[in-house]
């Protein structure tokens, strides 16, 4: 009886570990010391499972089907480490193979073991710390021109990537609502909101706008208490705008991306003159842009990973990457029929966020992690509403 307790105490050591991690990895993007918390969740929950092999049960829902498509995916990419220069690399890209697929179960294990409330309150949580911490370590100076460049140490450098954040923070904390009914969480999303304008990212914000529109149709009746926070937060918003006059500063930055975007385009024509030199298999996981741009720039990654998926897997790489999508669309599909279409809007936005964003997606815990195999591992839980 005793040694039953202590095998199940390990599968209890795995989820709570795995959740600190979630929470942290937010806060301290790329920091070593937080990864330790994912490697004790992989052994412990691997030695339960060597333990409790014969009596291991999992949920007949699961997206097995669909987990299949994202490890082609991701081992297809690993071989392509084979005619790179270092072929070696082979062995790092599958060890991160291993954990990413071990990161998308443990979603779906700890959010049907503690429910979707605590879940998506220690994500939204991460967030909302990296927002607060930007603010008070920012040069308050120029916090209205230098897009809340640095600022925290442990948030990521892009602030790209840092406006990603603020979006899914925004977003758990709408499911949070749902959940709990507590709406006043709407005033510290509110806070997030003016957090990601103040990046200035233009890509994360229509990210945002676009899959919180897909919601209108599923959402028909509104009670009065929702729009009574509601004009809480535009209230909070507008406030902001008015006493810092930010809003002509956003505007221009608004309208000079109609020029930004050709320069772009001009990295995309050339990533992709360049994916053709080798079609079929790519140039191999490795591969990196050398390219200057119309500005004078020096550009490594082709700044859209479905660009960087043919340029490094070729057309093959391509098509595993549409599989690994579509799966991704059908799950939230399902998601969105289910009642939650708020987990479906968050894999929109994931979508869209990387049309602009050209890091890979396979590596070591970073910022993909949270915004590409977060989303996809929130509509592969297999959690009803």
């Amino acid at each position: 009886m005793s040694f039953l307790k202590r095998t199940e105490s390990l599968e209890a050591i795995a989820s709570i570990s795995f959740m600190a991690f979630l929470f942290l990895m937010t806060i301290f993007t790329g920091v070593g010391k937080v990864n330790n918390l994912f490697h004790l969740s992989i052994t412990a929950m691997m030695i339960f499972w060597f333990i409790q092999r014969k009596k291991i049960s999992f949920p007949e829902s699961y997206t097995w089907k669909s987990m299949s498509v994202v490890a082609l995916f991701l081992i297809y990419y690993s071989v392509t480490n084979l005619w790179t220069n270092d072929p070696i690399n082979i062995v790092s890209t599958l060890k991160h193979t291993v954990y990413l697929l071990f990161f998308v179960y443990m979603f779906d294990f700890c959010i049907n073991r503690y429910g979707s409330l605590k879940v998506y309150s220690f994500i939204f949580s991460g967030c909302f710390v990296v927002l607060i911490l930007t603010f008070m370590l920012v040069d308050k100076n120029t916090i209205l021109t230098n897009r809340l460049e640095n600022g925290f140490f442990g948030a990521p450098k892009n602030v790209i990537d840092l406006g990603g954040y603020f979006a899914l923070g925004i977003l758990s904390a709408l499911i949070i609502a749902r959940e709990s009914g507590r709406h006043w969480i709407y005033l510290p999303a509110s806070l997030l909101f003016i957090g990601l304008v103040l990046t200035q990212s233009r890509g994360p914000l229509l990210a945002l706008l676009v899959s919180l529109v897909v919601l209108l149709a599923k959402y028909k009746h509104v009670h009065l208490r929702h729009v009574f926070y509601i004009l809480i937060s535009i209230a909070v918003i507008s406030l902001f705008f008015y006493f810092t006059d930010y809003g002509s500063e956003f505007y221009e930055r608004i309208i000079s991306s109609y020029a930004q975007s050709f320069i772009r385009f001009g990295i995309w024509h050339h990533a992709i003159s360049e994916a053709l030199v080798h079609p079929y298999f790519g140039w191999g996981f490795d591969k990196q842009l050398r390219f200057v741009n119309s500005i004078g720039q020096h550009v490594i990654t082709t700044h859209s990973i479905y660009v960087s998926a043919f340029l490094k897997g070729g057309v093959v790489g391509v098509l595993f990457m549409f599989s690994l999508i579509m799966a991704g669309l059908y799950q939230a599909y399902k998601k969105y029929h289910q009642g939650m279409g708020l987990e479906a809007s968050i894999y929109l936005f994931s979508l869209m966020f990387f049309v602009t964003q050209g890091m890979f997606v396979i590596g070591g815990p970073g910022e993909t992690w949270v915004l590409f195999w977060l989303p996809l591992a929130i509509v592969f839980s297999s959690r009803k509403a």
